[in-house]
C-alpha cells in the first residue's frame, strides 16, 4: 500500500498517523475501512471500493485510551462527507478523505483528547 501523495496543508486541525478500524455506512451500504490518519475534523481511510465524492456517510470507530490499569476504549459515531478520493495502486482499493459534518460534543471532546495524547507521545 502506498502513502497518499503529500498535499499542501489546508486544514486547521493537525492529523496524526494512525490505523483505526472504521465502519462506514450509506443508506443500505456498509463497509469496513482502516484509517491512515485522523484529525479532529476528519480521517483518511483505505476502503475496499470507490465511494463517490460528496457522498454523505455515517461512520463509527473506536478510540483506545491508555490508563494505568490498562486500555479502555470509546466508540465514536459521526456523520461525514467524502471530500477527496484517489486510487491506491498498490492494493487496488480506494483512499477517501472524510470530513466530519456532525459529531456529538462529547465524542468531539474525546477525539480531541485522543489527538492531543497521540501528539504528546510523539514528542
Amino acid at each position: 500500500m502506498r502513502t497518499p501523495r503529500p498535499i499542501r496543508e489546508r486544514r486547521a486541525s493537525v492529523r496524526v498517523v494512525d490505523s483505526l478500524s472504521f465502519k462506514i455506512g450509506h443508506e443500505d451500504y456498509q463497509t469496513e475501512a482502516r484509517t491512515l490518519n485522523i484529525s479532529s475534523h476528519g480521517a483518511m481511510c483505505l476502503v475496499p471500493s470507490d465511494i463517490p465524492m460528496m457522498t454523505q456517510l455515517k461512520v463509527a470507530f473506536v478510540l483506545p485510551f491508555s490508563k494505568e490499569a490498562g486500555t479502555r476504549t470509546r466508540q465514536i459515531k459521526a456523520k461525514g462527507v467524502v471530500v477527496r478520493k484517489e486510487k491506491d495502486v498498490d492494493s487496488d482499493r480506494a483512499l477517501i478523505a472524510i470530513y466530519f459534518t456532525q459529531i456529538r460534543e462529547t465524542d468531539q471532546k474525546a477525539l480531541d483528547r485522543y489527538i492531543r495524547n497521540r501528539l504528546d507521545r510523539g514528542r
